[in-house]
């Protein structure tokens, strides 16, 4: 805050820290130029193509799990080690098999947001009240019933609270991509700013970057409220 105020700190290297009005006059002047636009369409089209087929893929592969536990048995072991293993370190093999396109980043992503949403899909369908499904028996609800009034309300809950999580990290996985191989993308611009000691450059990229997370996480939120408006409001959200 004391930069923002002209207050120069000598112990400070300018070019590792960076004044706010230094950074706020790089990002609009980035800006008005179109200096981002090229990279900030490509970082959203692989977070965002991330998000999608890690949701599609981790809702699938969350209920084959829950409902067929020798398939869990059979693969968990798999899916642990795949699921331990570090984001960054995998960057580097994804980028070295499927080149330096738009193809690493979006599997990157991918396999953040698949196993956040896996977990907690299985979860969910696990944590289904067995007293609601008695009753649901009970009433002569048949399977289809139970299904889509009982199982699939629980199921989404924990599927939006994943969602909410997997937007953020879904950049995360496309920056990260980004930062390791790749001709595109605000990591990529970032690198290169960071190469050549332009912190200015390396904040207003940063800035850009938390303000689409803030936008994407606001969006899945309103989203969630929207289809799931029979369940009460938790406090805070």
């Amino acid at each position: 805050m004391a930069g923002g105020f002209r207050l120069e700190f000598k112990t400070l290297d300018p070019v590792f820290f960076s004044r706010p009005s230094l950074v706020a006059s790089d990002l609009y002047s980035g800006l008005l130029k179109g200096e981002f636009t090229r990279d900030f369409l490509f970082t959203i089209q692989t977070s965002m193509w991330g998000l999608v087929l890690g949701i599609i893929s981790g809702i699938m592969i969350g209920f084959l799990f829950a409902y067929l536990p020798w398939l869990n048995r059979l693969f968990e072991p798999l899916m642990v080690a795949f699921n331990s293993l570090p984001r960054p370190a995998l960057a580097p093999v994804l980028v070295l098999i499927l080149g330096l396109g738009m193809a690493s980043k979006i599997v990157l992503s991918w396999s953040i947001v698949f196993f956040i949403v896996f977990y907690n899909t299985y979860a969910g369908i696990l944590s289904v009240d067995p007293d609601l499904l008695k009753v649901a028996k009970i009433m002569g609800s048949n399977r289809f019933q139970i299904f889509r009034h009982v199982i699939m309300p629980s199921v989404f809950s924990w599927v939006f609270a994943a969602l909410r999580v997997s937007v953020a990290f879904a950049l995360v996985g496309a920056v990260v991509g980004e930062f390791v191989g790749s001709t595109q993308g605000l990591g990529y611009q970032m690198e290169a700013a960071r190469g050549v000691l332009n912190s200015n450059r390396v904040y207003s990229i940063l800035l850009i970057l938390m303000m689409i997370g803030v936008v994407l996480t606001e969006i899945s939120k309103a989203i969630e409220r929207r289809l799931l408006r029979w369940r009460p409001p938790a406090p805070g959200i």
